[in-house]
C-alpha cells in the first residue's frame, strides 16, 4: 500500500498518528476503577518488533494487571515467536475458545481482543476464528509499525481514489463503473472477456475478477465452484456492518487517534474533525465509527440505530448528546468476508480452474485479513498470475 501510494505520488495525504492505540472503557465497565470512563492509551516504544509492543502492554494500568500481563506473554508465546502453522492448526475454533484455552482472562477478552476482533472483521470475539485474530497478532509482531494508524487528509473520494484512477487513465486504462458485469465468457479452457448488464461485451486476454466474494460467487460459473482451487467462494459468508458519521457542535474527544470502544456500538472509531483538516469541520468533533456487530441493526431504522449509537457515545464523551449536530449511515449488507471458525482455510488464492482468469479481493489468501492492505496484496497476486501467464515473467 505504501509503494502505491508513494508511485501515484499522494503519501502525503497520509495522516501518521503516533504510534498509540487507545482503549475506551465506559463506566461500570470493572470493578477495577469507580467513576467516569477510562482511556487506557498503549504507546509503542521506539524499539524493533515484538518488543515496541511489549513495553506498550507493560506501561497498561487498566486493560491488563500484572498477572494479565504475564498471562499475554505466555498465551500469545507462539505468535510472538512467529509460528504460522501453529495458527492455522487454530482456525476450527473461535479466538475465545482459544484465548481461554490458553488461560488468558475474561477480562482482556472483553476489553482488549474483543474490539479488536470487530474492528477487523466487524465480528463478534465469539464467532471470529482463532487463526483470523492470531495472523493479525503475527503481522503485529512482526512489522514494527503495522498497528500504526493513518488517516487521510480529507475524504477518501478526493485523496485517494480519484487520483489513483487518475494516474491509471493518463497511462491509457479505461474505466467504466456504469454498470455491472452480468457475467464472463468463455471459449475452451480460457476465460475470453465479459459481458455488462446492458449486453456490451469486453475482450481480454486475461480476466482478474475483483469483487466481493458474494459477487464472485455469482459470477465465477457453478461447475467451477467445484473445483477445490476456488471452491471457497460459494462457501465464505460476509459481515454487514455500518459506517456512521456524526458531526457536533464542538469538540467532545480529547483524543484524535484511532479508538477501541469496549462494549459499545462503536468498537472502532476517530474524531476526523480533529485528525484530519480535510473534512472542513474544524475546531468541532466529527467522528466516524464502525457499528459492528451490525447483523441486528440491519432491519432498523436510520433514527433508532443513530440513538443507539449516542446513548454508548455518551458514555464515552458526556458532551455528546447536548452537542450533536446530524448523523448520516452508510449501511454495506455483505462488506468483507465473514472469518467464522473454518472459514481461512476456505480462502482461495489468485489461481482459478481457468488458466487465465484471476481472483482478487481481500477475501482471496494472502495470510493478510481483510483490509485495504489484504487487497493491495491480492492484487499483486493476480498481476503476477497475469504476467506468468503472458510469458512476461521467467
Amino acid at each position: 500500500m505504501h509503494a502505491l501510494l508513494r508511485d501515484v505520488g499522494i503519501s502525503h495525504h497520509v495522516l501518521w498518528q503516533p504510534h498509540t492505540l487507545t482503549y475506551a472503557m465506559p463506566p461500570g465497565w470493572s470493578d477495577r476503577w469507580e467513576g467516569g470512563p477510562i482511556f487506557e492509551e498503549f504507546h509503542f516504544t521506539d524499539a524493533p518488533s515484538p518488543f515496541n509492543g511489549i513495553g506498550a502492554v507493560l506501561n497498561a494500568r487498566y486493560v491488563f494487571n500484572t498477572m494479565e500481563k504475564l498471562l499475554f506473554a505466555t498465551g500469545t508465546l507462539p505468535v510472538l515467536v512467529g509460528d504460522h502453522k501453529y495458527a492455522e492448526r487454530q482456525d476450527d475454533i473461535s479466538y475465545s475458545t482459544w484465548h481461554r484455552k490458553r488461560g488468558m482472562s475474561e477480562h482482556m477478552l472483553r476489553t482488549f481482543f474483543a474490539p479488536m476482533s470487530l474492528a477487523l472483521n466487524f465480528t463478534h470475539i465469539d464467532d471470529i476464528s482463532a487463526e483470523a485474530m492470531l495472523r493479525v497478532m503475527a503481522y503485529f509482531a512482526s512489522s514494527k509499525d503495522a498497528s500504526r494508524a493513518g488517516f487521510l487528509d480529507g475524504p477518501p473520494g478526493d485523496r485517494l481514489i480519484e487520483p489513483i484512477a487518475a494516474y491509471l487513465r493518463n497511462r491509457g486504462v479505461a474505466i467504466d463503473t456504469a454498470v455491472p458485469i452480468a457475467e464472463l465468457l468463455f471459449a475452451g479452457d480460457r476465460c475470453i472477456g465479459a459481458r455488462t448488464s446492458d449486453g456490451r461485451t469486453y475482450e481480454a486476454d486475461s480476466v482478474i475478477l475483483a469483487t466481493p466474494v458474494h459477487n464472485a460467487a455469482k459470477l465465477l460459473p457453478t461447475e467451477m465452484l467445484r473445483d477445490p482451487l476456488v471452491h471457497g467462494v460459494g462457501k465464505l459468508t460476509s459481515s454487514p456492518v455500518i459506517n456512521a458519521h456524526m458531526w457536533f457542535d464542538k469538540p467532545i474527544s480529547r483524543y484524535s487517534n484511532l479508538i477501541f470502544g469496549c462494549g459499545s456500538l462503536m468498537p472502532v472509531h476517530a474524531d476526523l474533525g480533529q485528525a484530519s483538516p480535510g473534512y472542513e469541520w474544524p475546531g468541532k468533533s466529527f467522528i466516524e465509527i464502525c457499528v459492528a456487530p451490525a447483523d441486528d441493526l440491519m432491519k432498523l431504522d436510520d433514527a433508532t440505530i443513530v440513538e443507539r449509537i449516542l446513548t454508548d457515545m455518551q458514555k464515552f464523551y458526556p458532551l455528546a448528546r447536548e452537542s450533536f449536530v446530524k448523523a448520516k449511515l452508510v449501511r454495506v449488507p455483505k462488506s468483507v468476508y465473514r472469518a467464522s471458525p473454518g472459514a481461512e482455510r476456505l480462502r482461495p488464492g489468485a489461481r482459478t480452474p481457468v488458466r487465465n482468469l484471476f481472483l482478487a479481493g481481500c477475501y482471496t489468501n494472502h495470510r493478510f485479513p481483510a483490509s485495504i492492505e489484504g487487497a493491495m496484496r491480492s492484487a499483486r497476486h493476480a498481476a503476477d498470475g497475469v504476467l506468468e501467464y503472458a510469458g512476461a515473467r521467467a
